[in-house]
């Protein structure tokens, strides 16, 4: 080969080095590969909103994937995904006002006989509560009953019963009514708390327990 050639080819070799590491491979060259719904693989180079509804990935001039985005989510998948995101916050939220509310009652009740005691002394108020209640019941109760034979009384003479008498009457009938109402509640309200004096206990001894080996793992 003549030497002028030789130094030709010489010559264009090294301006196309020079070239390509002038140039080198761009990100736009960049490719979006996905699949349609009927499995069939496409690429193009940009991306269609066919690849966001199905997911593409993205692949470097070699065809190795540099980047995996997932399909877009529908409406139902977003409300789905919102919804089991408030769920778990509100489990956390639980979780945590049970951990805050469990070191509470260890720190208020050093023994298991000091909140049994606690939630006693609840109950017996709530007691004394019914029996003065009931106490006055039977008190209006007499009333009403001395009236009623007064009004009858009255009308067997073939008199009128007294406005007063009358008012007394119904005014002793509304009271009890309330009354005997109220002692429905406060009687339920002592068996809510005598069943919440055994889920109490067996609360502290479970948080009792794991609190002490707490203790003995870290000695």
């Amino acid at each position: 080969m003549p030497f002028a050639v030789r130094c030709t080819l010489v010559a264009l070799v090294l301006l196309s080095g020079a070239a390509i590491a002038a140039n080198p491979v761009s990100p736009d060259r960049l490719r979006y590969k996905w699949r349609d719904e009927s499995g069939t693989v496409h690429y193009a180079d940009t991306v269609p909103p066919e690849a966001v509804k199905f997911g593409y990935e993205v692949v470097n001039p070699q065809g190795l994937v540099v980047r995996r985005v997932e399909r877009a989510k529908t409406e139902a998948e977003l409300a789905a995904a919102k919804a089991d995101a408030e769920k778990l916050a509100e489990e956390k939220r639980k979780a945590e006002d049970l951990a805050r509310n469990d070191a509470q009652m260890l720190a208020a009740y050093p023994s298991e006989e000091d909140l049994r005691k606690s939630l006693q002394a609840q109950i017996d108020l709530i007691t004394q509560n019914i029996q003065a209640t009931e106490l006055g019941i039977a008190s209006q109760e007499k009333s009403l009953a001395e009236r009623l034979v007064h009004a009858a009384e009255q009308e067997r003479n073939g008199k009128p019963v007294p406005p007063v008498v009358q008012t007394q009457i119904n005014t002793l009938r509304m009271d009890l009514t309330k009354q005997k109402t109220y002692l429905e509640r406060r009687t339920a309200d002592r068996a809510a708390m005598e069943k919440q004096l055994v889920s109490e206990i067996d609360r502290y001894r479970l948080v009792k327990q794991r609190a002490d080996e707490q203790r003995s793992g870290k000695r």
